[in-house]
């Protein structure tokens, strides 16, 4: 049985690995040799070994025998990939969550989105990591409500291999006011319960969001 110190060293070692794919700290391609990331991290290679066995689940990280582990690739084909399944799943998704949402996170969601616009039109540049998390956070709530344990799986999979993407994309003015126009729609279908015309806003949010991506970090 895993003791309690294990287990808190294997949650620091996977956080501390996943936050540099995630924050581009770690480069697609890069090396991830146990014995440094132990001395970095400050723990055994035993628990940095188990959260690249759990990180390789995830498609965070590729491990290849007699090499080691290594960041994973995620090639324009894997984006498409990842998209075409997100245009099948996420309007079904949203439409088995839709009744399960609390009301708070909403109404969370709307003034953190409220923010972000006030902060835009006031002639503050806002990052493109600032961007991806306020659409991704939307994303990964409705994925969080949703009652199928596969369907959820599959989008916050998928969500997290798109994150290194998203928060690296250069956005331009008209990007960044589309997608508010967007969360304002779907937030609004989620507040009223709308399940017809939030399936359509969910469809079309996900065709731009990919557009984005292909456009701003592949073709560039």
């Amino acid at each position: 049985m895993i003791s309690y110190d294990d287990k808190v060293s294997w949650i620091k070692a996977y956080a501390w690995i996943k936050d540099g794919i995630d924050s581009c700290r770690l480069k697609m391609g890069e090396p991830l040799p146990e014995t440094c990331l132990a001395n970095e991290i400050g723990v055994s290679r035993t628990p940095v070994r188990e959260a690249l066995r759990i990180l390789a689940q995830e498609g965070y990280v590729k491990i290849i025998p007699l090499k080691g582990a290594f960041v994973s690739d995620v090639s324009i084909e894997d984006v498409r990939e990842i998209y075409d399944i997100r245009k099948l799943i996420e309007p079904f998704a949203a439409l088995s969550a839709v009744s399960h949402i609390p009301s708070a996170e909403l109404r969370q969601l709307e003034a953190e989105r409220e923010s972000f616009t006030k902060k835009i039109m006031g002639g503050r540049d806002a990052d493109a990591a600032c961007i991806a998390d306020l659409d991704l956070k939307l994303h990964f709530i409705i994925a969080r409500y949703v009652p199928n344990r596969r369907i959820k799986s599959i989008l916050i999979n998928g969500y997290s291999q798109l994150k290194r993407f998203q928060r690296f994309s250069a956005y331009s003015f008209s990007d960044i006011q589309n997608m508010i126009e967007q969360h304002v729609m779907i937030v609004n279908c989620l507040k009223a319960r709308d399940p017809t015309i939030l399936q359509q806003c969910i469809y079309e949010h996900v065709v731009n969001s990919g557009e984005y991506v292909m456009k701003n970090y592949f073709l560039r």
